[in-house]
């Protein structure tokens, strides 16, 4: 899902004025007895709230690996790039949020082994002409129609409908991009004809449009990403642990578990 970029001399002003903290250690943690994760609780079914309560298939993964080393998890709800700049600030140990790990992402955060593969696609108002069989066709659709496109600020979606060339997308062209806060006001947005075409990860997109009947997915994914659990960068003891986790789950039968929970797979 989505980039940040802590420019050196933002970072070097913080170690001015608060002397940067340490990372904590995998030992450091377990001698605190607290996990402190840092979430974006806007996609479902990943991570989002049932009225007071976080929930979501990142959230109930994050409190497995709790349970796995022993300690208290706290999560911190805050907008998707703070996430990712709490853990680059080691104000929080780890973030999962549906974070799509690259290369781009590893010059600021070090990451966990993926942990579920997703794709991006494209809603569209049923009859608007925005179509397409193929990833080529697709653009070229939205190109044809100048497509105002939607996207959460900050994910893939955003760069793959302005263009990125960090992430390796090119610009749409005759294509704008609004973004908004979350998914759920980008697929609104689009019901209510403000924008033209929403990019958004494939699952949230199932779970953000099935309340609007006049809404569709296309049926062809336009990239396939893989998320994982995002550290400080350098924290290998952490990085090693989580690591460890996730091949135990999967052997233990808890990951196939919880993904039949949300998915149904």
């Amino acid at each position: 899902m989505k980039k940040f970029i802590v420019s050196l001399f933002f970072g070097c002003l913080l170690f001015a004025i608060s002397s940067c903290s340490k990372a904590r250690t995998l030992d450091d943690i377990k001698a605190d007895g607290k996990l402190i994760v840092s979430t974006n609780a806007e996609f479902p079914p990943f991570e989002y709230k049932d009225g007071d309560e976080l929930t979501g298939f990142d959230i109930d993964l994050i409190k497995m690996y709790g349970e796995y080393i022993g300690v208290e998890v706290e999560i911190n709800n805050v907008d998707f790039d703070g996430a990712l700049l709490n853990v680059s600030s080691n104000k929080a140990d780890l973030v999962i949020a549906a974070v799509t790990k690259n290369a781009e992402r590893e010059k600021s955060l070090s990451f966990s082994n993926g942990y579920f593969l997703a794709s991006q696609v494209v809603i569209v108002k049923k009859g608007s002409g925005i179509n397409g069989n193929n990833i080529e066709e697709i653009l070229q659709s939205l190109s044809d129609n100048n497509a105002v496109i939607a996207a959460q600020a900050g994910t893939v979606g955003e760069y793959y409908a302005k263009g990125d060339s960090d992430w390796g997308f090119e610009v749409i062209p005759n294509t704008t991009c609004q973004t908004y806060d979350n998914g759920a006001q980008a697929v609104l947005a689009l019901n209510n004809g403000q924008v033209d075409a929403v990019i958004i990860d494939q699952l949230p997109a199932i779970a953000l449009s099935e309340s609007y009947a006049d809404l569709e997915i296309l049926g062809t994914t336009l990239t396939e990403e893989e998320y994982a659990i995002g550290v400080a960068k350098g924290n290998t003891s952490l990085v090693d642990s989580l690591n460890e986790f996730l091949v135990a789950i999967e052997e233990n039968g808890q990951l196939e578990t919880l993904l039949e929970k949300y998915f149904g797979e």
